[in-house]
């Protein structure tokens, strides 16, 4: 009995060794392994966030609805199993050391997240999702991870969008357009501003017209009225779970005709390929978003814009794109 006591105390001395106590992004202390090299991800904004800069410590990816196989990222993302976070034992049967959550730090409930480590006795750690820290965020995970090169370089890239978006929105002779942002087939749902998935536009500090609440999810149902009323002068279309975009609707439908973003030809496709844009999910995909709106709004140049996009999807996507699947994101 005493043997087996020395032992039981042995292996506790040695995980304690093994162990360190971090302060996550959210202010919370949490004891993380010093060598991590088996994560799983708490949901698909995650799994995003991490795959640039920590494929070889994932053992599992979260999938968004609607979507099963992603184009134009390496194919290791593809092949990565899929893990239901939710599902304790399906979560136990992986092993991870360690869960990540994203989540937008100015607004997050941490009681989710310390259930959740409770039940599942596996230490989880928070970063900011927010778009102006996803800089502060992948310097942490360096730290975390022990990937202080790979996520240091990504850092970077960040800042500079962040710088060259700055210099843009600090040019006051810049007048920009109001703008709708439509999800989904029928061109009636909206984000309105201030929205999690409107991030992007109102990062770029433009008119987002849908002044209406922001429900549960940040999705509203609109009707054909407001948006006469509203009047864009530009429309974003992004799809939803797998819906159609309303680009074609819009663009060819008579009860659009006679909004002006339509009249003057300014409705765009959002690109969605691996992921959107604008959101869907939310997370560093939308850096791409915020170097098209440059383009779109600023004037950065075309190649400029085709310049740091092709950067972008080799650094978070591990892809290389070519010249015809650059043009077939707009399509």
């Amino acid at each position: 009995m005493k043997k087996v006591v020395i032992i039981a105390l042995l292996i506790s001395f040695s995980l304690y060794l093994s162990a360190k106590t971090i302060t996550d992004m959210a202010g919370r202390k949490v004891t993380v392994p010093n060598d991590i090299s088996k994560i799983v991800p708490h949901d698909a904004k995650t799994s995003i966030l991490l795959f640039s800069v920590a494929a070889d410590k994932m053992l599992a990816k979260a999938m968004i609805p609607g979507s099963k196989h992603y184009q134009l990222i390496d194919a290791a993302y593809n092949q990565l199993p899929e893990v239901d976070i939710k599902n304790i034992e399906e979560l136990m049967a992986v092993k991870p050391q360690l869960i990540i959550a994203a989540s937008y730090i100015a607004k997050v409930n941490t009681d989710k997240f310390e259930k959740l480590q409770k039940r599942s006795k596996i230490p989880v750690v928070i970063v900011d999702l927010s778009l102006d820290k996803l800089d502060e965020t992948y310097l942490f995970l360096g730290d975390l991870l022990n990937a202080k090169e790979a996520c240091t370089l990504r850092a970077n890239y960040i800042k500079e969008v962040y710088k060259k978006t700055n210099d843009f929105l600090n040019n006051e002779d810049v007048k920009t357009p109001s703008v709708y942002y439509t999800i989904g087939g029928s061109g009636l749902m909206t984000d309105p501003s201030g929205s999690k998935h409107t991030e992007v536009i109102d990062f770029m500090k433009l008119n987002n017209v849908a002044k209406v609440p922001i429900p549960t999810g940040g999705h509203a149902k609109v009707n054909m009225e407001q948006v006469f009323i509203w009047n864009p002068e530009l429309i974003f279309c992004a799809g939803f779970k797998g819906d159609k975009n309303a680009y074609t609707s819009i663009t060819t439908d008579d009860k659009w005709k006679n909004i002006e973003a339509v009249k003057n030809k300014q409705v765009y496709k959002v690109p969605s390929r691996p992921f959107g844009w604008f959101d869907h999910p939310p997370t560093v995909n939308r850096i791409a978003g915020i170097i098209w709106l440059g383009h779109l709004f600023y004037g950065q140049s075309a190649a400029e814009t085709k310049s740091q996009i092709t950067e972008f999807y080799k650094l978070f996507y591990a892809y290389n794109l070519s010249d015809s699947e650059y043009s077939s994101l707009f399509e």
